[in-house]
């Protein structure tokens, strides 16, 4: 996950050459940050449940019950929120669209899942991503050679 933050801050340094813009971009996404942030850790499948703050390693982990953890507000945001491309666009994104989004969220660490689609134009796996890597990479926070505007034409 640092990778991933490291890598969009490298990116918005890059693309805002006015300072003051810059500063404005930062202090908001670091108001956005202030509440506390948990990793979510179960050694044994959902067992028991462990929880530490995010980016916090030396701080011992908390034991919270299993119902904390399936009612907690935080896994019911939209920033963990995972989707398809199709959903996402609205449309097929094409598969050299699919493999630079996947490309780009190896790079970054970003974590992925699939699904298992069936409709009468494809049968199969399809990746899903969290929404607010998507926004970022097809506003050209994260591909590389390509513009958002480019991709979001297919």
């Amino acid at each position: 996950m640092a990778e991933y933050i490291n890598y969009w801050l490298r990116e918005i340094i890059k693309n805002t050459p006015n300072d003051a813009e810059l500063g404005s971009k930062i202090r908001q996404k670091s108001w956005e940050q202030k509440e506390t942030k948990y990793i979510y850790e179960s050694p044994d499948k959902g067992k028991t449940v462990y929880r530490r703050k995010f980016g916090d390693y030396d701080s011992p982990r908390e034991l919270i019950s299993v119902e904390e953890f399936k009612n907690s507000e935080k896994l019911k945001t939209n920033n963990m929120e995972k989707i398809s491309l199709y959903d996402y666009l609205g449309h097929a994104a094409g598969s050299d669209v699919g493999q630079q989004v996947a490309f780009a969220a190896a790079k970054a660490g970003v974590l992925t899942e699939t699904r298992q689609v069936s409709n009468p134009v494809y049968k199969g796996p399809v990746m899903l991503y969290p929404r607010s890597f998507l926004d970022l990479y097809f506003r050209g926070g994260l591909n590389e050679g390509t513009s958002g505007k480019q991709l979001l034409k297919g």
